[in-house]
């Protein structure tokens, strides 16, 4: 939970004097222009590109929302957003703003010698970023190493943007270098610099080769890719991973595109570090590289955090290819918007961009493919589908990706556009996606114990219920004595949406355990999202005068809804236990029958 972060009383202090002397208005004009109209002030959106405002910001209450892509929170969630920070370091932002010093905690001994030995792998990191840049630089050990880069375009702007650099080809040379500086031999096995001889000693990981310093979203050097200069192997070399260096949650550039990524909307993802520098080079900004080829669904999320779209420019070679599937496969189930770059020539994203240039590759960017088309387009590639043979083995590669896609009419024009071109009937093909997809659902929910045909029920919360949640949670922030009232009138189960479960779940414990109610308490136990549609519902201007009344007609909404739901699970489990010869389906539609007295009676109310 993010409260455990202010279990200290000091802290806790520290935090709502922070939250009580912050303006909202003030912090964000800094950052945005606002205009008062009405209440509220209204910006352009710093997190999407819009020319309309459509970012509201209420001081009274101390939220700000935009309607356009749906970003809310308080000054904290605002801080947090824009400057890719936690919530303790927004905090420390904004205490630094207002001149409130930080308040100091005791250490055990543990936490100090590990904040000293975090504070060691830091420095060493980046004082190994400074030897490598000043060997390709300053010396004349990098003189291969600037041929190299100026060859493949890289000149000296790029190489101090990206502050690429080049490992001697001695043994010690940074062993010994850094012991002269004070750097234990253990500090240096630890952060991957160096590695343990067998007998006695260190020496140097990486050794000629051009170094790629690898940086997390902050700047702050974490590791090094190291490539070879001949066609000795490994051709690339990375850090292992260290306490400060994960390459599941890594990737390299975000520290300079993640911006770029938020404006554009969307992110480029390709393989490898040229890919990146080259594209950064040419202009084309919001790229960034996994590390090697994998693709890890932690390095999806953390580029949803930025923009929901991703496309993949991986190389068009076999492996490249390979690559870019495994990645489809990871983002799919996430919730991102995936585009896939075609790159003609058998090249990959730096040899394009470097014989093409910047327009050239943002054209691919254009006609980029959609996850299903490119699948689609990749099984016809790779068959000859003249042949019997051919066909049967596009339908088979297909089949699968069309099985898992939730759209049946996207689904259907899929279906009809793969019959045309294979010259076989639609039926055969639907015959084979209906195959696959029972199998499908029943992988889903057998792990949930539910019912297969009892999820066939559409799950989207009935849109009223929504605005009668958001009327509730509105009129419960102002007045926590409706809660009682409330609490006798309907379950929490009965609020269908989760935001909204998990807003009013906060809001009656928060109430029970006598836990003053206030943005920063909402910000440390609600997640991002919960966080959001909280300042949506805030922002609802309130003009009903009785406001017992007004939740009356709410709570009869959300009840209303809830008991249609309950009757459509009843009666679909009625039917299916009545076709399995299930006596047990005589309950059910009598229980059914229950609910619909009892929402007719509700409609003659």
């Amino acid at each position: 939970m993010k409260g455990e972060l202010m279990k200290d009383a000091m802290y806790d202090e520290f935090i709502e004097r922070v939250r009580s002397e912050s303006d909202i208005v003030t912090t964000i004009s800094e950052y945005i222009s606002l205009k008062k109209n009405g209440k509220n002030y209204w910006g352009c959106c710093p997190f999407h590109n819009e020319k309309t405002p459509s970012f509201s910001v209420t001081p009274d209450k101390g939220f700000f929302y935009c309607f356009g892509c749906h970003t809310g929170g308080n000054v904290f969630n605002f801080i947090m957003k824009v400057e890719n920070v936690s919530f303790f370091e927004a905090a420390k932002i904004l205490a630094n703003k207002l001149n409130i010093s930080l308040p100091q905690k005791e250490k055990t001994p543990q936490e100090i010698a590990r904040e000293r030995e975090m504070a060691r792998l830091w420095r060493v990191q980046e004082l190994a970023r400074d030897f490598f840049y000043a060997c390709l630089t300053k010396t004349n050990y990098g003189k291969n190493a600037k041929e190299y880069f100026l060859q493949r375009g890289v000149n000296d702007d790029v190489i101090n943007n990206f502050k690429l650099g080049f490992a001697p080809e001695a043994w010690d040379k940074l062993s010994m270098a850094f012991a002269k500086r004070g750097f234990s031999e253990e500090i240096l096995i630890k952060s991957g610099l160096a590695v343990e001889r067998k007998s006695e000693g260190i020496y140097d990981r990486f050794r000629n080769r051009v170094m790629f310093p690898i940086s997390n979203e902050r700047g702050q050097v974490i590791g090094f890719g190291g490539r070879v200069l001949d066609d000795s192997q490994p051709k690339y070399l990375n850090s292992p991973e260290t306490t400060i260096f994960n390459k599941r949650n890594i990737l390299f550039g975000l520290d300079i595109a993640y911006s770029h990524i938020k404006s554009a909307g969307y992110a480029i993802v390709v393989e490898g570090y040229m890919d990146v520098i080259t594209a950064h080079s040419y202009g084309v900004q919001n790229v960034v590289a996994s590390l090697g080829t994998s693709f890890t669904i932690e390095q999806c999320k953390k580029l949803l955090k930025y923009a929901p779209e991703i496309i993949f420019a991986y190389d068009s070679d076999s492996a490249g290819q390979n690559a870019t599937m495994r990645a489809l496969s990871i983002v799919r189930k996430s919730g991102a918007q995936v585009r896939v770059i075609s790159i003609p020539d058998g090249k990959d994203p730096d040899e394009f961009i470097r014989k093409h240039g910047q327009d050239a590759f943002l054209d691919l960017v254009k006609v980029s493919l959609p996850l299903i088309d490119y699948q689609v387009e990749r099984a016809f590639s790779e068959n000859d589908y003249s042949t019997l043979e051919g066909k049967v083995a596009v339908v088979a590669k297909i089949v699968p990706v069309l099985a898992v896609t939730d759209n049946a009419v996207e689904v259907n024009a899929y279906i009809a556009r793969i019959s045309q071109k294979l010259g076989i009937d639609e039926s055969a093909i639907r015959s084979e996606v209906r195959k696959i997809i029972p199998q499908n659902q029943k992988d889903k929910y057998v792990k949930t114990g539910q019912n297969i045909r009892m999820n066939t029920l559409v799950q989207q919360v009935d849109s009223a219920a929504i605005g009668a949640g958001r009327h509730i949670i509105r009129l419960v922030w102002n007045d926590n004595a409706i809660i009682p009232y409330l609490e006798a009138q309907l379950t929490l189960d009965e609020f269908q949406n989760k935001e909204h479960h998990e807003i009013i779940k906060f809001l009656l414990e928060s109430y029970h355990a006598g836990e003053d109610i206030n943005e920063v308490t909402a910000s440390l136990i609600l997640d991002e999202s919960i966080n959001t549609e909280l300042s949506h519902c805030l922002l609802i201007e309130l003009e009903e005068e009785d406001s017992l009344r007004l939740v009356d007609d709410c709570i009869k909404t959300i009840h209303l809804a809830y008991l249609k739901r309950l009757y459509e699970q009843h009666r679909l489990k009625a039917d299916e236990l009545e076709r399995m010869g299930d006596e047990g389906f005589l309950q059910e539609l009598a229980e059914s029958q229950r609910i619909k007295y009892e929402i007719n009676k509700m409609h003659y109310e």
